[in-house]
């Protein structure tokens, strides 16, 4: 963990009123420091200082965030530099900052959890994992005057994202494929991959499940000032921009005629009308599906905002800590997905999308897609997912227009 910084400046002036605060704290240095659990979240990882400040007491490993490095990327390299501990072993999330105006610094929490067994390298301070038994109040053995029992006990609230967090209840992932839906259902730790015509079945068969995220539009606009998330969207999947489709305006979902052609060209009409844009095939291909679900919640407001869009490659993008720029309908792509699905959901068949798509009738990325939802929904069900745009306006029907995402950046390998 960093030493304090002692130098007082502006941040804090005594006075007649006691120490005033300033509140520029973004310009101060910024510090982390990582509560690592091992694999069973029974133990909890310490190093023994051996210089001042703290000589002699144990204290959380971390160090300082460079200028130019981001928080996640400081937080990774703090861990292996110290204890040899690298992204492959584990996760780190960012659990809260504390700011000591009086010393002027940030100190940025991180929490972790190993998922696989790693050998400790120690670089300058010996390291040891300590009984969550332990009395962190003590101020003859631990650094920071009692600041890590504090930290200690906002770190075992926080519901670190893994395999075992994904078990807990059940969570409901949809991907379009051919002629209807693909589910991925993450039942207490069960995998059900299953495939239904419309959206009224999957409903009817999980009516009440912890969290559904789904790929396809939800919330439309009807006049061009409204604000939809697939402007953002792309901007955060930079190189797999192209996988964020143009979404018509509702005016079009529901624009009919019974001549194909006529209908064709009376959606591009109502679209340019309401958005001064004309409609992609892409994007007309699409307006089916998004009128089933306009249509169904429009008959079942109970589920709106509780069914809630998402996009999978958003979702891929988050969990493995940058953009995956791997096609996903090649094999190579296929596998690089199953990989990262594999740090949240036990797979015991690592070929499954595979081999269920024939039977199926449905193409092995489409199940990747819904099980990555799934794997997401479950992370919402614990408050662990955000939205693109962070402030997501609804629209004419009070649909949210949003995407929901993992908020959790996983750290990148360098």
């Amino acid at each position: 963990m960093t030493e304090p910084v002692e130098k007082v400046g502006e941040a804090g002036v005594s006075g007649r009123r006691g120490f005033m605060r300033n509140d520029r704290a973004a310009g101060f240095p910024h510090m982390n420091c990582i509560v690592l659990f091992d694999r069973e979240k029974k133990a909890v990882l310490f190093c023994r200082r051996k210089k001042d400040p703290y000589e002699g007491k144990l204290n959380f490993v971390g160090g300082r965030v460079e200028k130019g490095e981001s928080s996640e990327d400081a937080a990774y390299r703090e861990l292996e530099e110290e204890t040899g501990i690298t992204c492959r072993e584990t996760s780190l999330f960012r659990l809260m900052d504390l700011t000591y105006y009086y010393q002027q610094f940030v100190l940025e929490i991180y929490v972790g959890m190993l998922e696989k067994d790693a050998v400790l390298r120690e670089e300058k301070n010996p390291l040891v994992w300590l009984p969550l038994t332990e009395d962190f109040t003590d101020r003859d053995r631990f650094a920071g005057d009692q600041n890590i029992a504090h930290i200690m006990n906002a770190a075992l609230m926080f519901p670190i994202p893994g395999r075992k967090m994904l078990s807990e209840g059940l969570y409901i992932g949809i991907d379009g494929c051919r002629n209807g839906w693909i589910l991925a259902a993450l039942d207490h730790g069960r995998i059900r991959i299953e495939r239904y015509p419309d959206i009224n079945e999957i409903m009817s068969r999980y009516p009440s499940a912890d969290a559904y995220l789904i790929d396809m539009a939800l919330g439309l606009r009807e006049k061009e000032k409204q604000k939809r998330p697939e402007v953002e969207a792309r901007k955060l999947l930079k190189g797999r921009e192209a996988t964020v489709f143009p979404i018509p305006c509702r005016q079009a979902v529901h624009a009919e005629d019974e001549d194909e052609k006529r209908q064709e060209e009376a959606r591009k009409a109502a679209n340019m009308a309401a958005l001064g844009k004309s409609l992609s095939r892409q994007t007309l291909a699409i307006i089916p599906r998004i009128r089933e679900l306009d249509d169904f919640l429009g008959r079942h407001p109970e589920y709106k905002n509780v069914l809630c869009e998402s996009h999978p490659e958003l979702c891929f993008a988050r969990l493995k800590g940058e953009v995956v720029r791997s096609r996903k309908n090649d094999f190579f792509g296929m596998t690089e997905r199953m990989d990262i699905l594999s740090e949240y959901v036990e797979m015991e068949d690592p070929y499954m999308a595979v081999r269920l798509s024939g039977k199926l009738d449905c193409r092995p990325d489409d199940i990747l897609d819904a099980l990555c939802l799934a794997a997401a929904a479950g992370m919402k069900a614990h408050g662990l997912c955000e939205t693109v745009p962070a402030v997501p306006e609804a629209d004419a029907r009070g649909i949210l227009m949003q995407m929901v995402i993992p908020r959790i950046i996983k750290g990148k390998e360098n």
